[in-house]
């Protein structure tokens, strides 16, 4: 979740005055900062028709809640997770989880931290079945869930700095890797200037610590997280000052990161760090980057970047890849992803790489204007590649209604948000979830949904 630097400074002051009297919180206010949803996909041959599951409102409670995330166990496709920043919660903001054990027919809800401002969700699981869930309220977070467990275990973090922003967990999870089961969290670090930096741990419980920082000298925002098979970890950003895209690897378990390599030079003006464009005008969005490594297949190893840029002929954003085989040393030409010629805007990417032994296959979703000739109202889109990403599937379109983010009644201070989640199911599917206004009275409520051939 992001804030103007300025609205972020009013709001950490209403909030604490309101909730905690004299409690006093860190200055940042030369920094920008970022603060304040089933059934399964197989991939085919690129163009042949997708089942869609059902688009389920999973909070479907009044008020907002936007930037989603969702996981599924690997050890059981019927254990999902979603979670959400939940504007409706008596502290102004929680980092809640919402929980099913049966397929997403039903689940129960867990705010992390109830008595905390709390916002910037992710989730992630082990291949054993333990389940992970970073967060933040104006410092770091990592809660842990074991396989046969009840209850979450929440820890903070102080190693990351001060007021830390849009963090990312992800595990690395690949069978052959030196650092297998290791968890990461990409960050940037707002007290030492928006620096980027990953927090580890070999195991996700204990023993967490702090990356040197990753060479940088503009400030930063989307530290986003990947591991490859072979366990190198790959951290990418956006330096939003320069308009520049960058990626960093380490090959020491997120001990140390190399010089940064440029992935693309941005077409939009990032430089004010919100971009404003129609569908999230009161907002704006951040542009900032998803990656994520083929982990078996013909593409075994490869590293994609998925970004939302401007159209090379119009004003209006498409959602672009581009993928590395030589541990992001060079990259590919971009490839645009969503298929529609009307010059609609799309954002929100989201990236996923199918389970080992599938091809390598990976999958894109992103929020999309194609059907509102006033490019306000919004459908939640899918596509896929099984050629490593060089061609890509006709679009598929998921919700089965319009969102308007533009309309009165709408959070117009967070709108969307600045994500939206996507994930590997372990029988070769795709789970995602999103923020969906199509609701006239709960307004913003976190919805997911699924596809599969």
């Amino acid at each position: 979740m992001k804030l103007s630097a300025n609205r972020l400074l009013a709001t950490i002051a209403i909030f604490w005055i309101v909730l905690v009297g004299a409690t006093v919180m860190p200055a940042i206010a030369q920094n920008y900062n970022t603060v304040p949803v089933p059934t399964t996909f197989v991939p085919g041959i690129p163009g042949s028709p997708a089942t869609i599951g059902p688009n389920v409102n999973i909070t479907n409670e009044p008020g907002p809640q936007s930037e989603t995330s969702v996981a599924v166990d690997p050890t059981n496709s019927n254990h999902l997770l979603y979670s959400v920043n939940d504007l409706n919660a008596p502290t102004g903001a929680g980092a809640v989880v919402w929980e099913s054990t049966d397929g997403g027919k039903t689940f129960t809800s867990f705010n992390q931290n109830s008595n905390n401002f709390c916002y910037d969700t992710w989730l992630g699981f082990n291949t054993n079945g333990d389940a992970f869930m970073s967060y933040q309220c104006f410092n770091q977070n990592i809660a842990y869930k074991k396989k046969g467990q009840t209850t979450w275990t929440s820890t903070t973090l102080s190693i990351a700095g001060v007021a830390p922003d849009r963090d990312m967990v992800t595990v690395d999870n690949g069978p052959s890797s030196p650092f297998k089961g290791s968890v990461y969290i990409g960050y940037d670090d707002n007290g030492t200037g928006n620096t980027p930096y990953v927090l580890y741990s070999r195991n996700g419980f204990s023993g967490w610590a702090r990356s040197s920082a990753i060479p940088t000298s503009a400030p930063t925002i989307g530290v986003n997280v990947a591991t490859g098979p072979d366990g190198t970890v790959y951290a990418a950003w956006e330096d939003y000052t320069n308009q520049k895209l960058w990626l960093s690897k380490s090959t020491n378990g997120g001990v140390s990161f190399g010089t940064p390599v440029l992935v693309t030079t941005y077409r939009l003006n990032t430089t004010g760090f919100f971009v404003f464009i129609p569908p999230q005008d009161s907002r704006g969005i951040v542009p900032f980057p998803f990656i994520t490594v083929a982990q078996g297949g013909a593409h075994a190893g490869r590293l994609f970047v998925s970004y939302t840029d401007q159209d090379t002929s119009g004003a209006n954003t498409n959602i672009y890849i581009r993928h590395s085989d030589d541990h992001g040393t060079t990259w590919s030409a971009e490839t645009k992803v969503n298929d529609d010629t009307n010059h609609a805007y799309h954002f929100h990417n989201a990236i996923a790489a199918l389970y080992t032994g599938l091809t390598g296959a990976v999958g894109i979703s992103f929020y999309d204007t194609r059907r509102d000739p006033n490019n306000v109202k919004t459908d939640r889109y899918l596509t896929y590649s099984t050629d490593g990403g060089v061609t890509w599937a006709k679009n598929i379109r998921i919700t089965t209604a319009q969102s308007d983010e533009t309309k009165s009644g709408s959070d117009f201070g967070n709108q969307y948000g600045d994500y939206q989640g996507m994930y590997p199911d372990p029988s070769a599917g795709v789970h995602l979830s999103w923020t969906d206004s199509r609701s006239t009275v709960t307004f913003e409520d976190m919805f997911a949904g699924s596809a599969h051939q």
